[in-house]
């Protein structure tokens, strides 16, 4: 594997041709956005046979980022689809994110069996809701906002979405790539709105008007209830030209939440996968939500068991090698990223079969594994 350069753009295009029916100019354009240096090219034999993105970024997790990367757009040309080289890519890509530091790798899988086998599992969801523009106007809440020029966004809204992100399970430490592509648009139909309370900025929204056949934000932030009933609001005053609007949200969502009647619908639900590198640097690099616990973990991996202490103090963990002590719970490697990330409850995963402890211990897990459903609000 071998990091892109100019000459590798055509076979780029016709790999994504291939994979995810992308034009030439949205591939083009996408590439722009993320920096071709983060593309990595795949030869067989010589000859380019597959290529990926690998964005550094992070995982929001219990208030703290754990450093990741993000494994996007692998296509694979058809002449080398069914050869076996989609678990090398996937190994070679995990190597890769550990020479740049990230202690997990996440990603979207197109066929789930392939990527579990290379140690893939679910950590958290994509979420996409919908709601008639119609029932917002019964919206009581005074509105306060205002538009940013193209030139202020970042600097505005970059601060509210790390302010959001704390709250948050999983959500992304996004990259300048993450954010060219979010707020990437050919014209005037990308629009930026702040709201405002008493003076201080508690959300934003990132405004598509692309579309005659609804409104979708891109983006957006609300910092408090209020603020979401601001924000369903202002959507609403666009009710006689765009009949609905959509936007990426949390399995517990604040537009939802507010909204005042019946009017919103789940409109698209999908898993990303996360492989965890190195469990030890990875348990002391997520918050937790309880101020103290201990508890013993062994990892069992493909070749070793892995025999963990993890200990919690005022939410901040440390994990050290603790191969003296008995094990409190054991659980495969790759399942393992369900539990790090609170995608699924530890009761949950024992009654599955995925871990082993007593009740006791498994109570103890739910814990300190506990806080907000995982999500993100990218699909990468």
């Amino acid at each position: 594997m071998r990091v892109a350069i100019n000459s590798d753009v055509d076979f780029i295009v016709a790999a994504y041709a291939s994979a995810f029916a992308f034009s030439r100019t949205r591939t083009t354009e996408y590439i722009e956005h993320t920096g071709l240096s983060n593309f990595h090219v795949i030869e067989h034999s010589g000859r380019p046979a597959a290529v990926l993105a690998l964005i550094e970024t992070g995982h929001w997790l219990g208030g703290r980022v754990v450093p990741a990367c993000n494994i996007a757009h692998v296509a694979i040309s058809p002449e080398y689809r069914g050869l076996g080289i989609a678990g090398t890519i996937l190994d070679f890509a995990a190597s890769e994110s550990v020479k740049r530091g990230a202690m997990v790798a996440s990603l979207f899988a197109s066929t789930r069996p392939l990527y579990r086998k290379s140690g893939f599992e679910l950590a958290g969801s994509e979420i996409v809701y919908e709601a008639d523009t119609s029932e917002l106007y019964k919206i009581k809440e005074p509105l306060e906002c205002r538009r940013l020029e193209k030139a202020q966004v970042r600097g505005a809204i970059k601060p509210l979405y790390a302010q959001h992100c704390r709250t948050q399970a999983g959500v992304l430490d996004r990259s300048d790539a993450h954010w060219n592509v979010l707020l990437q648009a050919s014209g005037d139909e990308l629009a930026t709105y702040v709201f405002e309370h008493d003076g201080q900025d508690v959300g934003y929204i990132v405004l598509d008007t692309g579309s005659p056949e609804g409104l979708v934000l891109r983006d957006w932030v609300a910092l408090s209830g209020a603020t979401a009933r601001q924000i369903l609001k202002f959507l609403g005053t666009f009710s006689t030209v765009y009949p609905r609007v959509r936007w990426h949200g949390a399995p517990q969502d604040a537009l939802t939440f507010e909204m005042p009647d019946k009017g919103w619908r789940l409109v698209h639900q999908e898993e990303f996968l996360m492989r965890i590198m190195s469990p030890k640097l990875a348990l002391g690099a997520r918050g937790y939500e309880c101020s103290s616990a201990r508890l013993r973990i062994d990892v069992l991996g493909p070749s070793q068991r892995q025999s963990l202490l993890l200990t919690v103090e005022h939410g901040i963990g440390t994990c050290e090698e603790d191969v003296s002590g008995a094990a409190d719970i054991t659980i495969g490697l790759a399942q393992f990223a369900t539990l790090y990330s609170g995608f699924r409850s530890a009761q949950f995963l024992a009654r599955a079969g995925w871990i082993v402890g007593e009740s006791a211990a498994i109570k103890l897990c739910d814990s300190i594994f506990s806080g907000p459903t995982p999500w993100v609000g990218e699909h990468f």
